[in-house]
């Protein structure tokens, strides 16, 4: 009897142990190398219903897993906004290595939700962020640009 105890005693603080060391050895989400401290050179244009506006020059910065705009920053109040990657691919098209990346970032205030949608290829980039309020499209822009080289 005494040893049936011990028995489901010692395997209960192994299943324990075992249980609590578990979260230590879970992968945490790496950040996407590729997409760090880049810095962009965009056109940003608002989109209207009469189409799209002048084109407006701006800085988009890719730093710490989050994506921010100067312009985005002074139009919209627009935080720097942590990044998903949705796809992360490397294919070859005439005979040149491509590098794809597409992503979005989220961010909601006050009855405002704001997406972006991204997609880069080596060194270009272009996308959409859409500001939403209370569930209606209110505003709408679209960027392209290049990776801005470092001197």
């Amino acid at each position: 009897m005494k040893n049936s105890y011990k028995l489901k005693a010692t395997f209960l603080s192994i299943l324990i142990a075992v249980l609590f060391s578990i979260p230590s050895f879970a992968q945490k989400a790496k950040p996407n190398k590729f997409l760090d401290n880049k810095k962009f050179n965009v056109q940003f244009y608002e989109v209207k219903a009469a189409g799209r506006g002048k084109a407006v020059p701006s800085i988009l910065l890719l730093k710490g897993g989050k994506i921010e705009a100067d312009l985005m920053y002074e139009k919209l109040s627009l935080p720097p906004v942590a990044i998903h990657v949705t796809l992360d691919s490397t294919y070859t098209e005439d005979e040149v290595e491509m590098h794809m990346v597409k992503f979005e970032a989220d961010h909601s205030e006050e009855k405002n939700d704001y997406h972006w949608d991204v997609t880069l290829i080596n060194y270009e980039i272009e996308g959409t962020i859409v500001q939403m309020k209370s569930g209606l499209e209110k505003k709408k822009y679209e960027f392209a640009g290049t990776e801005k080289t470092k001197k």
